[in-house]
């Protein structure tokens, strides 16, 4: 592997030779190092893997070594999956052989051993954690991850979050340039990482799951200065009492209150959410549309009298939802069927959408009210299979959708809401597809696509003082 190193944490991303400590030859043996060469195999690792084992010569087809210090050549990267007991005699292997980064997703570990691996310059992750996904650099600690590299970095405490983030994530149509989970934080920190994806040229978008900070002003002060580059979004554990005891015996690190966590965030930038959906749709959305400029929707689509809740959520949740102009509304009442619909914001007229004419005038209305920033256009897919025969209804619900993000040139937040029929899943998966691909941000539920919106605003809203505060 040809790899110029710019960055210390550079050799951990793109490690040219991996040892992993705890690998075995005995077959599906689950919790053992043999995930790690499982993971960077189907990510078609370019470097040289040594399992380490003392009395296997190959395992999973590759030759294995009795210690580190028996490796014929370089390692960059160690992976200890062993007791901890042991953990001790094979740091000294580390030291003997060079080792730059040893990843330890061992539960626990003695100050002894952590002392050691800083006195010869030795960086660890963890410990209890998974380590490194980068499917670039051709490492990953599940087989299932996807190999295809893209913008989105993320850095977790939990191990079992990031396999929720990955999952959830590609259905979103995201692909990660690096994440990692980094557990207890006897060395490396959130910060450390952070600060790293701010200045990586693949990372444009970054998330984050911290439950305990260890030194919270640092942390400040790295995501100040990263949120200017590039957004940050933070799911944030142990907000609650009992939130707090759990991070106390899981990570050993203190919580800190939810007052001071959001005003964190607001003096640095971070955009705060509550849930993993929410920070994958918030990451999606910055990647694909722009920042609203003001907080004002006009919300369209078939409701079945569903529109009262619609603004009452809309409103809870931070958006307005104003009348629109006298003039908008004398232009819509000059075209609109009067049948049904209404020209009130929200607009409940469904029908428009089986007009190209109605639909084209509607949104060109829209986009020159003055009162309105963004819209939130509801799809009832199964209304649309139902008036529109079936897939040929959707394709043409894709057309006007496409038209509309043409014609309204202000951001357009899509809801595909969720219909238990298996033939419009089916369908619906395959229309999210094709408008991620254009470029468009989609919404499981009306109130997510209300939430992210709140958090591009906020966001482009930070932008804009800080850009004041430096002038």
């Amino acid at each position: 592997m040809n790899m110029e190193y710019t960055h210390e944490l550079d050799r951990l991303f793109y490690p040219k030779s991996i040892a992993v400590v705890g690998a075995t030859p005995k077959d599906k043996d689950v919790g053992s190092g043999n995930m790690f060469i499982e993971g960077a195999f189907e990510q078609k690792f370019k470097g040289i893997i040594y399992p380490i084992h003392p009395n296997a010569d190959s395992i999973l087809g590759f030759k294995a070594y009795p210690s580190v210090r028996d490796v014929p050549g370089e390692v960059d990267l160690v992976i200890l999956s062993i007791p901890l007991k042991f953990v001790l005699p094979v740091m000294a292997d580390c030291v003997a052989r060079g080792v730059k980064f040893v990843h330890m997703f061992t539960a626990g570990f003695s100050e002894t051993g952590l002392a050691v691996a800083r006195k010869n310059g030795i960086r660890i992750i963890g410990p209890n954690c998974m380590g490194v996904y980068c499917p670039e650099g051709g490492i990953s600690f599940q087989g299932y991850f996807p190999s295809k590299p893209g913008p989105v970095g993320f850095v977790s405490q939990s191990g079992s979050i990031v396999n929720g983030f990955v999952e959830k994530g590609v259905n979103q149509g995201l692909n990660f340039s690096k994440i990692v989970s980094f557990g207890n934080a006897g060395d490396l920190q959130p910060q450390d990482f952070l600060a790293y994806l701010g200045q990586d040229p693949k990372t444009e978008v970054i998330g984050s799951y911290i439950e305990g900070l260890k030194d919270g002003r640092a942390f400040l002060e790295t995501a100040k200065t990263l949120t200017r580059k590039k957004p940050l979004v933070v799911m944030k554990g142990g907000q609650t009492e009992g939130g707090t005891r759990a991070i106390l015996t899981h990570t050993a690190s203190m919580a800190g209150s939810p007052k001071i966590w959001h005003a964190l965030c607001e003096q640095s930038g971070i955009i705060p959410v509550n849930s993993t959906d929410e920070m994958i749709l918030t990451l999606a959305a910055l990647q694909r549309m722009p920042k609203p400029e003001g907080l004002k929707a006009a919300i369209f689509g078939e409701f079945g009298g569903g529109s009262v809740l619609m603004t009452d959520v809309a409103e809870k949740e931070g958006l307005k939802v104003p009348r629109l102009s006298e003039d908008t509304i004398q232009r819509l009442e000059e075209f609109m069927p009067q049948e049904g619909q209404s020209v009130k914001n929200p607009l409940d007229a469904g029908m428009a959408l089986f007009s190209s004419f109605h639909f084209t005038k509607l949104m060109e209305v829209l986009r020159d009210d003055p009162v309105i920033d963004i819209l939130v256009f509801v799809q009832q897919l199964g209304f649309f299979t139902r008036r529109g025969s079936g897939r040929s209804g959707l394709r043409r619900l894709k057309e006007m959708t496409m038209e509309a993000k043409e014609k309204f040139n202000k951001p357009i937040f899509l809801v595909l809401n969720l219909d238990e029929s298996p033939g419009i899943t089916a369908m619906r998966q395959e229309l999210q597809e094709g408008y991620h691909q254009a470029g468009l941000a989609t919404f499981p539920s009306f109130e997510m696509a209300v939430r992210v919106c709140v958090n591009l605003y906020r966001y482009g809203e930070y932008l804009a003082r800080t850009d004041e505060s430096s002038e």
